[in-house]
C-alpha cells in the first residue's frame, strides 16, 4: 500500500484534567471541572493528517491490554488506518494523566518500551511513501538510523522530539538532527538541545549542525519560526481563547506536513501548522479538535499578517 506520511512513535491513552483550581499537593486533593479520555503520542500527528485528507500510516504497538483496546476502538472512530500498528499478545500499558490549565499543562506519562524496534527497511519496502514523521525521542531513539533508512528510500524525514531532559542530551538524537529534513522543536526543546538561554543562539548554532534541513521552531502564542542557514520565515499564531494546550504541537505537525508533503510553499506549510495547533487548544485533547481541510481554509484569513 502507498501512504502520503508515515507516522512513527508510541502512542498513548490521554486522561485529561481541565478546569482545574491548581496544582495539586502532596497530602491534599483537588477536583477537574471537566474530564476527557482521548488518544495521545502519535496519535495526535496521524488523526490530524487524516482529518485534513492526507493517507496516513501509523507506525506504532499496543498490547492486548484494556487502555490498549481502547486506543484502537478510538483509531478505528476517527477512520485512522491501523494496519502498520503491531498487536502484541501481552499488556503493553501506555497513559499519560495531563493536568491542563488554558495556557500550559504537566503530564505524568507510563510507556512500556516493546522488546523490538519497528522494522522500517522491510515496511518502506512494502509500502511506499512520501514522507516518515518521527513523533517524539522515543520513537527516534528506538530506531536511531531512521534517517539514513528513509532517505535510501527516496522519503523525507521530519522530528518532533518532545520534552526529556536525557534524550534531548543523547548523542544519538544529535546525530539525527544532523541527518532531519525538517526538525520542529518547541523553543524550550531547542534551548535545552543547545545549552543556552538565547533563541537566536539555539538556532544558529543547530542549524549549523544540520546538512540539508530546516528547523520549524514552534513558539506558542508567539506563532513559528523557519529557520535555516539561508532563510528564516515567521508566522504568527492564530488568536484563539485555550482551553487544553495538550497535543498542539502535535496538530500544528499535521497541519505543517500536510502541506510539506505535496511541496506546497514554506509559509502555507506554516500557516496550516499555525492554524491546525492553534484549533487544537479549544477543546480538549489535541485529536478531538482537529480540522478538516475545508475548516483550515476557512480560518486562513483570520490569520494575523
Amino acid at each position: 500500500m502507498a501512504y502520503d506520511i508515515l507516522v512513527q512513535g508510541p502512542m498513548f491513552c490521554d486522561l485529561i484534567f481541565t478546569d482545574l483550581p491548581s496544582m495539586p499537593v502532596l497530602g491534599e486533593e483537588i477536583f477537574a471541572g471537566d474530564f476527557t479520555v482521548t488518544i495521545g503520542g502519535s496519535a495526535i500527528v496521524a488523526v490530524g493528517l487524516q482529518r485534513l485528507g492526507a493517507n496516513v500510516g501509523l507506525i506504532a504497538d499496543i498490547g492486548n491490554d484494556p487502555l490498549s483496546k481502547l486506543l484502537k476502538t478510538m483509531l478505528h472512530e476517527m477512520d485512522v488506518d491501523t494496519s502498520l500498528i503491531r498487536e502484541h499478545p501481552h499488556p503493553l500499558p501506555q497513559v499519560t494523566a495531563a493536568l491542563s490549565f488554558p495556557e500550559d499543562r504537566a503530564f505524568v506519562t507510563r510507556f512500556v518500551k516493546p522488546k523490538t524496534p519497528a522494522d522500517l527497511r522491510q515496511l518502506f519496502t512494502d509500502h511506499k511513501a512520501k514522507h516518515i514523521h518521527l513523533s517524539s525521542f522515543l520513537g527516534a531513539l528506538e530506531t536511531p538510523d531512521a534517517c539514513r533508512v528513509a532517505h535510501e528510500f527516496g522519503l523525507t524525514v521530519s522530528l518532533d522530539p518532545g520534552w526529556d531532559e536525557e534524550a534531548l542530551r543523547d548523542p544519538r538524537l544529535h546525530q539525527m538532527i544532523t541527518e532531519l529534513d525538517v526538525f520542529l522543536p518547541s523553543e524550550s526543546e531547542l534551548c535545552y538541545i543547545a545549552d543556552t538561554d538565547d533563541v537566536e543562539q539555539a538556532l544558529l548554532q543547530t542549524a549549523k549542525t544540520m546538512d540539508k534541513g530546516m528547523i520549524i521552531l514552534k513558539q506558542g502564542k508567539h506563532g513559528a519560526t523557519a529557520y535555516s542557514e539561508t532563510l528564516r520565515e515567521h508566522v504568527p499564531a492564530l488568536p484563539v481563547s485555550p482551553i487544553d494546550t495538550t497535543g498542539a504541537g502535535d496538530s500544528f505537525d499535521a497541519g505543517f506536513l500536510f502541506q510539506y508533503a505535496q511541496d506546497k510553499p514554506l509559509v502555507d506549510c506554516m500557516k496550516y501548522g499555525a492554524i491546525c495547533g492553534a484549533l487544537s487548544t479549544t477543546k480538549a485533547g489535541g485529536a478531538t479538535s482537529a480540522p478538516t481541510h475545508e475548516e483550515v481554509k476557512e480560518w486562513l484569513s483570520k490569520l494575523p499578517s
